[in-house]
This record gives structure tokens, C-alpha cells and sequence, in this order.
């Protein structure tokens, strides 16, 4: 008895314990859990009616599985990188090209360049790229929704990596500073070498990708501070890639571009009758786990003689 009592509780410890364990994987600061715990104000209005004890089980392994995904996809990115580096010939080259391009390098956003402002977008690009991903999918989760739970986790982050990897294998585009010979306004201390290996993929941004499926998929929730939270920080985000000379114009725009077909694909992953079956039997599973928790609570209950009908079909046994 005392057990059923603790289990949700008891799901709730091991989702805030997991929550902790993907806050550690790039030691997120203060800000980053601040601006984490922000985007979570306003989840009861987009949240689905059903109980946590019917949706929390299974929620929480699928949790489970993309922090996992989170845990080594850093190692597996450089381990892609060093293969392109040593194996790759790009069939199309544009470093000279898009230096052509007049105000294609966004010199208009370094006109003015305070320290703080610096910083700040410093901040803002080396955190970006996981954290807008975390506080949609954390979000989605505490909505109870399989639905935005798929949506978010496929158009940020599962369908862009296997979709773009068709464009950085195709297309040598290097940074903005690595092209211009200018400082790493990210003031990353890399040999040539590795300055070579970190300026490639560019086309399409993915900082910018990232941002712009969840702020696409934002503005279909009801919460207008968490609309509010995503916008200022992915427009943020996308600013951040230009001011820092990271990505060229051209290279945001087809991020914004790429993120539009990632979040039409989702719709239509999710929106299909394979995924709804999926949906259907996730949640039937969870409810019959807590129905089967209800019922062993109401048995260790003493019967009341007015709801001791044995000959009436139509009560539950």
C-alpha cells in the first residue's frame, strides 16, 4: 500500500534526477537551468487531461532514451567530423563565392560591438544549440502529450541530423572568421588543425535550424510567455551565428528553410495513421498501469455494505 502511494512521487524523483543528468552533459550554469525552469511556466495550458500516473512510465523511458541519444552524440558529431575531414571530397566548394556576395558575411551586425553584447552572444551560441532542444522536449514531456512529445524531439533535433549530414557531406562551406582570416570572435583557443575541423559544415546553419523549429512549433502553443521565451532566445540564437562571424546570411536563411521542411515532416510523421496506432497503444499502456495501481488500492480498501451488490452486472467486481 505504502509502496503504490510513493510511486508517482517516486516518478517524479527519478524524472527530476534525469533532468539533472542531461543538465550535466555540457554543465549547464545557472542561467541555462534558469532559462530551462523558465520555458516551464504556462505548461498547464498546453497540457493533455489525462493523469501522470497514465502518462509518466513510459514518458519517462522515452526520456530516458534521448538523454542517451544526448550523452553521445557529441563524441559520435566528431567522430563524423574527422571522417569528413580524412575521407570526404565535397562536390561543391563556396568559401570564395559567398565571400563575393556583398553583405553576405553580415559585417551590418558588427557595428557596434560592446563587450557585454559580445559575451552575451558568446553565451547565447555555445549553450543554444542543446538547451533550445531541452526546453521544448522537458516541456513537451510535462505537457502529457505524445503528440508534441514526437513533434518536438523529431523536427529539433532526430530528423536534422541524418537530413543535413546530405549537405555538409556535399557542401565545404566554412566559417565567416576561418574564411576571412580574421579572430575567432568565439575566442576558442584551436590549433590550425583543429580550426580547420570546427570551421566546416556550414550550410544550412543548424544553431539556426535548431532555434527555428522551435520557435515554429512554439506559436502553436497556448502559453504566450513560453511563445515569448522561445522567440527572444532562438531569434537570440540565430543573431548570435551572424554577430559572432560563425555563419554567412545565405546560411541562416536555409537553416530557417531547412527547420520549415524538418517541422512539415514531423507534422506528417506524427499526423499519420502509423504514428496515431503508436500514440493509441502508448497510452492505453500507461492507463492500463495505473488502472492496475487503482485497483490494488481500492482492493486493500474495506467494502462498504452499500457497495456490496454482487448480483448487479453493471458494478465493478
Amino acid at each position: 500500500m505504502r509502496a503504490k502511494k510513493l510511486f508517482i512521487p517516486l516518478l517524479f524523483a527519478l524524472t527530476a534526477a534525469l533532468i539533472f543528468a542531461i543538465s550535466r552533459v555540457e554543465n549547464w550554469g545557472v542561467a541555462s537551468l534558469v532559462l530551462l525552469a523558465g520555458a516551464l511556466f504556462g505548461t498547464r495550458k498546453d497540457a493533455k487531461p489525462i493523469s501522470w500516473g497514465q502518462f509518466m512510465p513510459l514518458g519517462l523511458v522515452v526520456l530516458f532514451l534521448f538523454y542517451v541519444i544526448y550523452q553521445y552524440a557529441n563524441p559520435m558529431w566528431h567522430r563524423v567530423v574527422g571522417f569528413q575531414t580524412e575521407s570526404v571530397h565535397h562536390i561543391f566548394k563556396w568559401n570564395e563565392w559567398f565571400n563575393s556576395i556583398p553583405l553576405n558575411d553580415a559585417s551590418f551586425m558588427r557595428v557596434w560591438q560592446p563587450r557585454w553584447l559580445t559575451v552575451y552572444f558568446q553565451w547565447v551560441y555555445a549553450f543554444g544549440f542543446a538547451l533550445t532542444y531541452w526546453m521544448c522536449v522537458i516541456r513537451a514531456f510535462f505537457t502529457k502529450d505524445v503528440h508534441k512529445f514526437a513533434r518536438y524531439s523529431l523536427a529539433g533535433y532526430l530528423l536534422q541530423v541524418p537530413l543535413i549530414l546530405i549537405f555538409y557531406n556535399t557542401i565545404l562551406l566554412q566559417e565567416v572568421w576561418y574564411v576571412q582570416g580574421t579572430p575567432d570572435l568565439l575566442e576558442r583557443a584551436l590549433t590550425p588543425e583543429q580550426q580547420y575541423a570546427t570551421a566546416l559544415n556550414c550550410f544550412p546553419s543548424m544553431h539556426t535550424s535548431i532555434a527555428f523549429s522551435a520557435i515554429l512549433l512554439a506559436m502553436r502553443e497556448k502559453s504566450r510567455w513560453y511563445r515569448w521565451v522561445i522567440g527572444v532566445f532562438g531569434v537570440s540564437i540565430m543573431i548570435s551565428t551572424l554577430y559572432l562571424k560563425i555563419h554567412w546570411v545565405i546560411d541562416m536563411f536555409a537553416g530557417m528553410a531547412f527547420a520549415y521542411g524538418c517541422v512539415k515532416l514531423s507534422d506528417w510523421i506524427v499526423g499519420s495513421r502509423g504514428f496515431s496506432a503508436f500514440a493509441g497503444a502508448f497510452e492505453r499502456l500507461g492507463t492500463r498501469l495505473h488502472a492496475r495501481m487503482h485497483r490494488g488500492d481500492e482492493a486493500a480498501l474495506p467494502a462498504r455494505p452499500a457497495e456490496v451488490q454482487p448480483h448487479n452486472p453493471s458494478m465493478p467486481g
